[in-house]
C-alpha cells in the first residue's frame, strides 16, 4: 500500500445507481464514507496553521468526532461486515483491510491521545507537531480508504449475493450502527460530505433525526461543526473548491 499527499485525492464515485441496485450501492455508499473522512482530514490539515487560542476548544472537538467516526465505521466493518463478506468470499478474504487498520490505527490513537491531553490543558497544542503526528497515519490511512473500494466493487456483490443475503446484512449494519452512532456526531456527515461528488446519504435515518442533528445539534455545537469543508447541507464552500479542482461558484 502507498501513502497519500496532501491534500488527500477524494475517491471516485464508483458506477451505479445505489437507490435501485444493493451490489451497486456498497462501492458507492463506501466511496462516500471514506470521503467524508478524507475531507475531514484535509480540512483539520488546512485549519490547523491559523487556530487561535479561543479558537482550540471548538478545532479539537471537531479533531475528536473525525477520531470517533473513523473508529465506529472501522468497528462496523471488522464486527458485521467483513465477517458477513467471508462467509462467501471465503475465510481470510478481508484479511488484508483488517491488517491495514491494525497498521496505522496506533499512530491514529496516538494523535488522538494527544488531542485529549491539549482538551484538559496537560499538553500544548502546537501546529507543526500536530499536523505530523496525525499524517503519521493518515499519509496511509487515507491510501487505505481508496484501496478498500474495489474490494466491495458491484461485479463482486453481484457474483457472490443475493439481493435477499444483502438485504440482512443492510439489517445487521443498520443494528451496528444505532448501537454505536450518536445524533451528536451526524452532523459529520454533512459539513464533511459533499453531494455533488458522491450522492449517496444515509436515507435510513429518520427524518426526525436528522431534522434534530441538521438543525438542533449544529446549533448547540455551532463552533465545532464550522471547521467541516461543507455547509449542513453537505455543500463544499468555496473555499475549498480549489482544493478539488472546482470552479468556484
Amino acid at each position: 500500500m502507498t501513502t497519500a499527499s496532501y491534500p488527500y485525492p477524494l475517491i471516485p464515485t464508483p458506477p451505479g445507481d445505489w437507490q435501485k441496485s444493493l451490489h451497486e450501492m456498497h462501492a458507492i455508499r463506501m466511496a462516500a464514507i471514506h470521503n467524508i473522512f478524507i475531507r475531514s482530514f484535509n480540512a483539520i490539515i488546512y485549519h490547523a496553521p491559523n487556530i487561535t487560542e479561543s479558537d482550540l476548544p471548538s478545532f479539537i472537538k471537531f479533531c475528536r468526532v473525525v477520531v470517533d467516526a473513523v473508529h465506529e465505521h472501522h468497528q462496523t466493518e471488522e464486527e458485521v461486515m467483513f465477517p458477513y463478506f467471508e462467509e462467501k468470499l471465503g475465510k481470510g478474504a478481508m484479511d488484508a483491510n483488517i491488517n491495514q487498520h491494525h497498521g496505522f490505527m496506533p499512530k491514529f490513537d496516538e494523535w488522538n491521545e494527544h488531542c485529549k491531553k491539549i482538551l484538559a490543558k496537560e499538553e500544548t497544542y502546537e501546529p507543526t507537531k500536530f499536523v505530523a503526528m496525525l499524517r503519521k497515519s493518515t499519509d496511509v490511512l487515507s491510501a487505505h480508504l481508496v484501496d478498500e473500494i474495489p474490494t466491495i466493487e458491484a461485479s463482486i456483490m453481484k457474483e457472490h449475493f443475493t439481493d435477499a443475503e444483502l438485504r440482512e446484512l443492510e439489517a445487521r449494519v443498520t443494528k451496528k450502527i444505532k448501537e454505536c452512532t450518536s445524533v451528536w456526531l451526524m452532523p459529520i456527515v454533512f459539513v464533511s460530505g459533499d453531494l455533488s461528488h458522491n450522492p449517496w446519504f444515509p436515507e435510513e435515518v429518520p427524518a426526525p433525526v436528522l431534522f434534530f442533528a441538521r438543525h438542533i445539534a449544529m446549533r448547540i455545537e455551532g463552533d465545532m461543526w464550522k471547521w467541516g469543508q461543507s455547509d449542513k447541507y453537505g455543500r463544499l464552500k468555496d473555499e475549498f473548491k480549489s482544493m478539488y479542482g472546482m470552479a468556484n461558484s
